[in-house]
Order: structure tokens, then C-alpha cells, then sequence
């Protein structure tokens, strides 16, 4: 408490930065969650496939942003990318079971986008800020690599283009540039995250800035994609995969938002800078029994969601996230990305049977077993 209060109790990347440089953890702490609480968070933070919203769009009309299943995307897209992002190292897997079904079912081969540098303030530092590895350089270059493990690697790159931005706001300007780029009046982009924490979340900020005058010149449409809890007892998984203080992290980072700054779809609103919208269930949630997640274990949050859920003091609730930001870095090694991700290629490739070897891509992928990975 001395360290923090001597650097005015910063929770920002510096501020992690400089505790970190400070205070040395060795230790990993067990971390003990009832599996439940997942399946709650999950109801809390994710959507059902089958929902929509209707929200005000830049060009002065209504959007509908539509909820999927990786299986059933909606029909009539005008100009859809298969867009990957969020931070999960397991998201390309869900990727690729959607490019898989959708060739399946239409015989057309989606565009693939990604983007997103590192917005988790520092945390992963040592997993992306190599040179050499299946996981470095930036989230995005990841998945790009990933997914060429398992695709077309030309396909993969077609539309790479190096990103700028490093926050979730960011990753919006991003694409949208990318549809300015490339002339579109209207572009669809099939969100695909890997986590299942995250729906409400991303859906409540987005549409919120969709409003905004800044993307007057394209229409965007957004396809979200439910990404189902993907939980492995495999000890080769990225920590993604498995009960980890990264997997409780991002749960943490995902719920812990969802109740600040927050304007109704009507236009009611107690705060004076609303950054998203209130989305079904939030004010009705027993917040309690995500208590413990979102107070120790926050290593990706902000001390403001402990404030405002819990009534903790500013002080105590910057110690926690921390605290917590100092257990996550010591629980892992870049290399359990790397070795964690070529145990998710071997186990996903023995399930699909056929490693694709070149040749015609599409055809490749509508020749893949019906089976469903994620079910």
C-alpha cells in the first residue's frame, strides 16, 4: 500500500509497470472457483444465439445487430468478414468452425480480418514482445499465425494490414478504416472473440459508438457469434483453456464494465460520459456471486467496477486489481501459449482428420467431416 500510494495509486500501465518492477511474486496461488459460477457468468456477459438490437445508426437510421451460433450465420450479408479478435488465443478455432460451416452450407468462402495490438495493459508483455514464436509481436499477428496453420496461408493474408490501435474502441476505428479503405458504403463484420464472457460487453460499447458521426461513410452491421465455454483437462492448453487466473480475468473484464456508464436504448442516462449501452439482465443480477472474480482477480479490470458493484474504497480496490495483475504475470510463461496452441492444432486437426495441404481451399473445406468442435 506504501508503493501504490506513493505513485498516487495509478492503475494504468505505468502504474503496473511500476509495481511490478518493485514487487516480485514467485508464487502461483491456487485458484479455486465453482465450475457454476461459468455457467452464470456466461448468462450474465454472453448472448443467446437468436437475439437482436435495435440501435441508432450514424447514418441516421436503425441498425440490427444480430446473435448467431458458430453454425448458423444469418443469410443475405452485404460484404461479410470473417472478423477475429478479442485477445483469446483460442478464438481462431471458433473462426474456423464458422469458415467451415458457412462454406458448408452456402459454398462461399469468407473474407478473414483481424486486428488488436495488446489491450490488457502490459500483461502480456512476455508473450507478445518476441520475435520468434507461434504467439508474439501483437494479438493480431497471432491469430494470423494461427490460422494459417489451418487455412489457405494466401487466404489468411489477404487482407493483412498492420494496426495501429490497442484498445477495444480501437479495434472499431480499425475495421472501420479498413471498409473505408477498400470503398465500401457497407460493410458486415461476423464478430468472433473465442470468449463467452464477452457479448454484452462488446455489443453494449459498439453500438453505442456506431452512433457516432465518425462512421457517417459506411455502414457497418454486426453479426455477433456466441462463443461457447471451452474448458480442457489437457495440461498442454493456453490458459484460456483451462481454470486459470487469465480465464478468470477476462470473465472479470468482461462482467465488471456492464454495469458503468451506461445509457438505456430509450436515451436515459445518470452518467455524464456514457460508454455503453444497459443491456437485458445487468440491473437485475445478483452481483454477489461474482464477488470474489471480480474482486481478486481482476488483473485485466479497472478498480472503478469494484466501486461501483461493492462499494469498495478506491484505494483497496487498486490493490486488488494489482495484486491480482502480479499473480496473473507469474502464472504463466510465453511458451505455454506456444506449446498450448500446437496441443489445440493437433487436438482440432485429429477431430477434423484432414490437415489441409494445399489446393483449392473451398473445396478443401466443404469436404471437412459435419461433425461440430465446439458441441
Amino acid at each position: 500500500m506504501g508503493l501504490l500510494a506513493s505513485n498516487d495509486f495509478k492503475c494504468n500501465a505505468a502504474g503496473r509497470k511500476f509495481i511490478s518492477e518493485r514487487v516480485q511474486v514467485n508464487v502461483q496461488r491456487p485458484v479455486e472457483v465453482d465450475v457454476d459460477v461459468f455457467r452464470k457468468a456466461e448468462a450474465l456477459g454472453g448472448l443467446v444465439p437468436g437475439d437482436s438490437f435495435d440501435y441508432e445508426n450514424a447514418q441516421g437510421g436503425i441498425s440490427r445487430l444480430k446473435v448467431c451460433s458458430l453454425y448458423d450465420l444469418p443469410e443475405n450479408m452485404t460484404n461479410p468478414y470473417l472478423y477475429c479478435f478479442g485477445g483469446v488465443m483460442t478464438a481462431p478455432f471458433y473462426a474456423m468452425e464458422v469458415l467451415r460451416f458457412y462454406a458448408k452450407q452456402t459454398g462461399k468462402l469468407l473474407e478473414f480480418v483481424s486486428s488488436g495490438k495488446e489491450g490488457n495493459k502490459g500483461l502480456f508483455e512476455k508473450v507478445f514482445y518476441r520475435e520468434e514464436g507461434l504467439v508474439c509481436k501483437t494479438e493480431y499477428d497471432s491469430y494470423y499465425a494461427i490460422m494459417t496453420k489451418m487455412c489457405d496461408p494466401e487466404w489468411v493474408y489477404a487482407n493483412y494490414e498492420p494496426c495501429e490501435d490497442d484498445s477495444t474502441e480501437g479495434n472499431l476505428i480499425e475495421m472501420y478504416d479498413f471498409a473505408v479503405a477498400r470503398g465500401l458504403d457497407e460493410v458486415t463484420y461476423i464478430l468472433v472473440t473465442g470468449n463467452p464472457y464477452y457479448d454484452k460487453r462488446l455489443a453494449a460499447e459498439w453500438m453505442l459508438q456506431l452512433k457516432s458521426p465518425r462512421f457517417k461513410d459506411v455502414k457497418v452491421n454486426l453479426v455477433m457469434v456466441h462463443s461457447p465455454i471451452f474448458l480442457t483437462d489437457s495440461r498442454i492448453a493456453v490458459p484460456e483453456a483451462r481454470i486459470s487466473e487469465i480465464y478468470l480475468g477476462y470473465i472479470a473484464a468482461c462482467l465488471g464494465p456492464l454495469a458503468k456508464d451506461t445509457i438505456t436504448f430509450e436515451g436515459k442516462t445518470s452518467s455524464a460520459k456514457p460508454e455503453r449501452y444497459l443491456m437485458p439482465g445487468v440491473q437485475e443480477a445478483d452481483w454477489e456471486e461474482f464477488r470474489d472474480i471480480i474482486v481478486n482477480y481482476s488483473n485485466m479490470g479497472w478498480p472503478d467496477y469494484q466501486k461501483i458493484l461493492y462499494g469498495i474504497p478506491h484505494e483497496d480496490a487498486v490493490a486488488n486489481v494489482l495484486l491480482s495483475d502480479l499473480f496473473a504475470k507469474t502464472s504463466f510463461a510465453p511458451m505455454d501459449y506456444d506449446y498450448g496452441i500446437e496441443g489445440h492444432l493437433y487436438r482440432y486437426q485429429y477431430f477434423l482428420g484432414d490437415e489441409y495441404h494445399g489446393g483449392d481451399f473451398l473445396t478443401y473445406l466443404r469436404s471437412t467431416n459435419n461433425k461440430r468442435f465446439f458441441e
